[in-house]
């Protein structure tokens, strides 16, 4: 957040549109270092966010722990009269920013118990993946009406489970064999095309973190090149892939350490996934991989450690 935010200011000043010496008051008006204040703020709403959490919890198990105790009506009265309250206090009642985020999380929480304990109490038949996938489809609306990017984050969490899911059960051979390569082209193309929309829109429009489907894309295409690597998924995963690594680089050179993490850790995997096909190692080869695999992590420490202070340079 500090690199960040220092970033523009920079810029200004290598074009020209910033005088060096008025660095100093320029920091100072965008509140940079943060006060002490603004950690009161951070900490305030990290501690919101976590008792919402709690709180959503409680109704959860409260409700499970309870289960042979209580009639249908009262179950559902449990779920549904709090879910109630707090979707009229959101409409009727001015809340601050950190409150609302907090109050629309809690909302999402009771809804999946909802969804969860309307399927357990009338046996609806519905599978694990139905359950995941209409959570994360009437989250929607509530995410675009409370802009709210935690919203969207954990309704596209959902999706990926229900897709995963949905997998599992092997009901997409009825239009093609959706088997492990079908699972990550899939997670890969899906989140690599949400990447790109993120990142071309502007900073206020985005809907989530970038990097999350970034992430999720590099999770699907390294999976694509180890199978290709044992002849079982397509060649195309290659190009995928080395396209994904160029394109992490490009966006996180010097600022975003845990994307470049992410790539290193792809690298290493392939790379030891390729030498033990080609060694087809015994005890000895083993031993060796692991040598190859400690000293292509001490690299790859240097390198990230290297990027860091670049990115530290840079600000």
């Amino acid at each position: 957040m500090h690199h960040h935010a220092r970033r523009p200011l920079l810029d200004w000043i290598k074009q020209g549109r910033l005088a060096p010496d008025r660095l100093a008051d320029a920091l100072r008006l965008a509140e940079l270092p943060p006060a002490p204040d603004r950690w009161r703020q951070l900490f305030d709403r990290l501690l919101l966010l976590l008792g919402c959490l709690c709180l959503g919890a409680g109704i959860i198990f409260f409700v499970a722990f309870n289960w042979q105790g209580l009639g249908r009506l009262p179950r559902l009265g449990l779920v549904e009269l709090p879910l109630l309250a707090m979707l009229l206090v959101l409409w009727r009642v001015p809340l601050s920013e950190g409150a609302r985020q907090g109050l629309l999380l809690l909302c999402a929480l009771n809804l999946g118990a909802l969804l969860a304990l309307v399927g357990q109490t009338y046996q609806t038949g519905a599978d694990p993946w139905q359950l995941f996938a209409l959570w994360a489809l009437l989250l929607l609306p509530w995410a675009f009406l409370g802009q709210s990017p935690l919203l969207w984050t954990l309704s596209w969490l959902l999706g990926q489970l229900a897709l995963v899911l949905y997998w599992r059960l092997g009901m997409f051979d009825l239009f093609f064999s959706f088997d492990e390569e079908g699972l990550a082209w899939c997670l890969a193309l899906l989140n690599a095309l949400l990447w790109l929309l993120l990142w071309r829109l502007p900073e206020r429009y985005r809907l989530m973190p970038a990097y999350l489907p970034a992430l999720a894309a590099g999770l699907g295409v390294t999976l694509l090149v180890l199978l290709s690597l044992f002849d079982a998924a397509s060649p195309w995963a290659w190009p995928a892939w080395l396209l994904w690594l160029g394109a992490a680089y490009g966006c996180w050179h010097h600022s975003f350490i845990t994307g470049l993490a992410m790539g290193c850790l792809s690298v290493i995997a392939v790379l030891l996934a390729a030498l033990g096909k080609w060694m087809e190692p015994d005890v000895n080869g083993f031993l060796l991989l692991c040598i190859i695999a400690i000293g292509l992590s001490v690299a790859a420490s240097h390198w990230l450690q290297h990027q860091r202070r670049e990115a530290r340079h840079d600000s």
